[in-house]
């Protein structure tokens, strides 16, 4: 398997160097080094094992958040064994509730607990599940969740995460400077004003629920429509702009936002992002984040990642 796994990552760069020669908005050798980690550290069950040991740890007080036990007698580096959650798949469970009288509530509540347990491990440990595929998770008939799948994980230095709150500062204050400071806390270089204004333009596509303080769905249109033409216009501008090198941090947050994002659309669920964001970042303290990821990685015997 990790043969079959380098041979696509060969391919997947002749791709992208391809891609690179006919558009320029967005330089792919991060990306293509971010994605060779994570996909060979998908190979290594064990690992995964102690990324399933990290989410209990970090998700300890989440009481409607479930993760399986591992059965580390029957698994192996290629093998992972755990316990038997039941649940139902998010869109067959959400076809069932069409006729209940509660199915608006309890499409919120399955939108709550997802966000939880996505986005506490991101404010409080530095840490994201970087894939919310539908397959990932299953639901429970009261709303609670199943966390299924831990190979793609990323651990984050708590100045990411600091970036990620300073950002919504900037973009809510009109605040340049602060922008400017975000983005280079997350890795991107050669900022100036042209670039900050094309990043500022899909940023505030993603932090826009967050920022209006009263109950909405997470796209006020549930076609996706809006979504794709503010990916064509920033895509239009990188190309304008000679383009732009995402740092490979960038890369799986940015897909959680967008994949969590696609899954609330599927829920058509309404809720106060904007306070539930704040819930989670109001005594946020990097040194206090860096502290507990320690913590948490010692708990679990975690090496860092590559």
């Amino acid at each position: 398997m990790a043969e079959a796994v380098d041979a696509d990552l060969r391919q997947l760069k002749l791709i992208f160097s391809i891609y690179e020669r006919y558009d320029k908005a967005i330089s792919t050798k991060q990306i293509h080094t971010e994605l060779s980690a994570r996909l060979r550290e998908e190979l290594d069950y064990r690992r995964e094992a102690r990324h399933l040991a990290l989410y209990q740890y970090m998700l300890a007080g989440e009481t409607h958040a479930h993760l399986p036990e591992v059965y580390d007698r029957l698994s192996t580096d290629r093998l992972i064994t755990m316990s038997w959650l039941e649940g139902k798949p998010l869109l067959p469970f959400i076809a069932d509730l069409a006729d209940r009288p509660d199915a608006l509530e309890l499409r919120n509540t399955i939108a709550l607990n997802m966000f939880r347990a996505w986005y506490i491990p991101f404010y409080h440990y530095g840490v994201i599940h970087g894939d919310p595929h539908l397959g990932n998770y299953t639901v429970r008939p009261d709303g609670d969740l199943n966390l299924l799948d831990f190979g793609c994980i990323r651990i984050f230095p708590p100045a990411f995460v600091q970036g990620v709150i300073d950002l919504y500062h900037a973009l809510r204050d009109d605040d340049e400077e602060l922008a400017v400071h975000a983005y280079e806390s997350w890795g991107f270089g050669d900022i100036n004003k042209e670039v900050i204004e094309v990043l500022n333009h899909w940023a505030r596509f993603l932090y826009k629920p967050l920022m209006e303080d009263r109950v909405r769905p997470i796209q006020e249109t549930d076609t996706g429509e809006f979504g794709n033409e503010v990916v064509a216009k920033v895509h239009s501008e990188l190309r304008r702009i000679n383009g732009v090198q995402p740092p490979r941090e960038f890369v799986l947050m940015d897909r959680a936002a967008v994949g969590l994002g696609s899954v609330f659309m599927h829920l058509k669920a309404e809720v106060n992002w904007h306070r539930l964001f704040h819930s989670l970042i109001a005594d946020f303290d990097p040194a206090t984040v860096a502290e507990r990821q320690n913590a948490a990685m010692v708990a679990v015997d975690l090496p860092p990642p590559a």
